[in-house]
């Protein structure tokens, strides 16, 4: 009987070890949103969060310039609905929403309601977490793990700087992966405005 318990001891002793060296990527996390595997990606893959969003320009003109990919936007403060976006020439922005996937173009009417516009040529995807791709401003250069917010040129980046006396000024949109030259695109960032 002794040498039952021994054995059985051992085994459990045994299998102790075996579990607590399981790596973590093969445990559940918990309940919550996989931003990997949940999207096919493989471990290495990054994950990021992406929205459909509407379109309004800042000069509110039908037919104006169209919104180029790569560009850092916020929420569109008149149309106060979650899903309109617009851009800015505030530097540290606090209504940032993130950046642009794709290159949009203008709504066909201004004025309309999310719900008007819905299914025109004003929707694209912005992403608002993860590794992505953003413009830098003319006005400077960043540098590698600054901190990122819109700048005074509409749709482009700068480093970021709290404001201690303007609530309105602290927006804070990730970091830069890469040091970059003033007036740069394609320079790689992780957003976190989710």
């Amino acid at each position: 009987m002794k040498k039952i318990l021994s054995l059985v001891l051992i085994a459990l002793m045994v299998a102790g070890v075996a579990y607590a060296a399981t790596p973590g990527y093969r445990l559940s996390p918990g309940i919550g949103e996989n931003m990997t595997t949940a999207q096919g990606g493989q471990q290495s893959d990054p994950g990021k969060t992406f929205r459909m969003v509407r379109f309004m320009p800042a000069t509110a003109t039908a037919n104006s310039t169209t919104l180029t990919a790569e560009s850092i936007v916020i929420w569109d403060l008149s149309s106060d609905d979650g899903v309109t976006i617009t851009t800015t020439e505030t530097s540290y922005d606090s209504a940032v929403a993130g950046i642009i996937v794709h290159a949009c173009l203008t709504p066909e009417t201004i004025g309309n309601t999310a719900a008007v516009d819905r299914g025109k040529r004003n929707w694209t995807w912005l992403q608002t977490h993860g590794l992505a791709q953003v413009r830098v401003q003319n006005l400077g250069s960043v540098v590698v793990g600054e901190a990122m917010a819109t700048s005074n040129n509409e749709g482009e980046a700068g480093s970021f700087v709290a404001s201690a006396s303007a609530a309105g000024l602290n927006g804070n949109a990730g970091f830069f992966f890469d040091s970059a030259a003033a007036d740069t695109d394609d320079v790689e960032c992780f957003v976190t405005c989710e």
